[in-house]
């Protein structure tokens, strides 16, 4: 009698559900994801609205929606969950530095131009919008302001060899390249401070004209020639 294999069993049916952080059993991972990060986004709206200690998770709740309940189905507290809005944000801006980076040791003045852009244009995305008006609050625990910092000082690191790059190729202006990357950060992070989707100034104007504008500040002029 010939003997019968046994059929193979999918991988979807082999692998078992992840488990949540409540031990229940994750049936949908894409919109357990996506419910993330609707929760990351609406908590941004409130700790920029309201500040990180005076934003309680019913502020949170209130802000996306959802029970109470439901969002510590996710996370723990506030204190993850703004740990995670940071770490994310960085994160994706160290995504979008990377292309550029390169290119500041044939065309820092392009390399750089596409760093600022990058950075304001970030605030007309729905999900981003009040990342960059995100406080960095003292009551954090050290490991996770060690975690934030630790990500901001890679990022920060980057921007500063494009504008070395510019110096030493004599693109830039002379200075120190870290306080130069100090002022441009924050002049372009604070956009979202400033900009009100109900104003006449329109998203690409305003990534364009900031961009020229923080670009012109550290361009090295060229001699003028005399007669």
């Amino acid at each position: 009698m010939a003997s019968q294999q046994a059929k193979p069993k999918s991988s979807a049916a082999s692998e078992p559900h992840p488990i949540g952080l409540r031990g229940y059993r994750v049936r949908d991972v894409a919109r357990a994801a996506e419910r993330r990060r609707e929760i990351l986004t609406g908590a941004a709206r409130a700790f920029a609205r309201a500040g990180y200690d005076a934003t309680n998770m019913d502020e949170i709740a209130r802000e996306c929606g959802l029970a109470k309940s439901h969002i510590y189905h996710y996370f723990r507290g506030k204190e993850e969950i703004f740990t995670e809005i940071r770490i994310d944000a960085v994160s994706r801006a160290i995504e979008r530095l990377a292309p550029f980076a390169p290119m500041a040791r044939e065309d820092p003045e392009t390399a750089l131009r596409n760093a600022i852009a990058s950075i304001v244009a970030r605030i007309f995305h729905k999900e981003e919008r009040y990342e960059p008006m995100l406080p960095d609050p003292v009551s954090l625990s050290p490991e996770n302001r060690k975690r934030i910092r630790t990500l901001g000082r890679r990022y920060e690191q980057m921007f500063t060899d494009i504008i070395r790059a510019g110096i030493e190729q004599g693109v830039f202006v002379r200075g120190d390249p870290k306080l130069m990357t100090f002022v441009i950060l924050r002049s372009a992070f604070t956009v979202a401070n400033w900009y009100r989707e109900t104003g006449k100034w329109k998203p690409q104007w305003i990534v364009d004209q900031v961009t020229a504008q923080l670009l012109r500040s550290v361009q090295r002029t060229a001699p003028s020639k005399t007669g």
